[in-house]
């Protein structure tokens, strides 16, 4: 794949994963309780033997918009010069791979331990940012190919 299209697609990439953070921070910060809820809803619908999510902590709004956050300011670096700020695709990466493992890990734990961990919540996260992340560290690569 040639360089101007790579970087015309972590370009792209960025805009879209600045739109998505920014949307998801506003909803963290004015519907906290409201999407704990409505994935509680879900859960109950769709898997009915899930625990149901119980963080309703401002402690967690708090880190929760922080880490969104500075995945969006990642996300519009990458937006504003794919070249220049190339290497805001690691942060990115790590942001979404470590969120992703934990969710995982903690809904593996509780389905071992019948600790409540294994909510749908939790295994959303995973669903959501793993993808993310494959997709921002498959741009990366192709990029940095490019460069050799």
């Amino acid at each position: 794949m040639k360089k101007n299209r790579i970087i015309q697609i972590i370009t792209i990439t960025g805009l879209l994963y600045a739109i998505a953070f920014i949307i998801t921070t506003i909803i963290f910060i004015f519907f906290n309780s409201t999407l704990i809820n409505t994935i509680n809803v879900l859960s109950q619908k769709l898997i009915p033997a899930l625990p149901l999510a119980q963080e309703h902590s401002q402690f967690f709004l708090i880190l929760s918009v922080s880490m969104m956050s500075g995945v969006t300011v990642c996300s519009l670096l990458l937006y504003k010069n794919a070249e220049l700020y190339i290497e805001m695709a690691i942060p990115l990466i790590t942001m979404k791979f470590t969120s992703s493992l934990f969710g995982l890990l903690f809904f593996v734990y509780g389905c071992i331990y019948h600790n409540g961990w294994n909510t749908l919540a939790n295994l959303i996260i995973f669903t959501t940012d793993f993808p993310l992340g494959l997709w921002v560290l498959y741009v990366y690569r192709l990029f940095k190919q490019q460069k050799l």
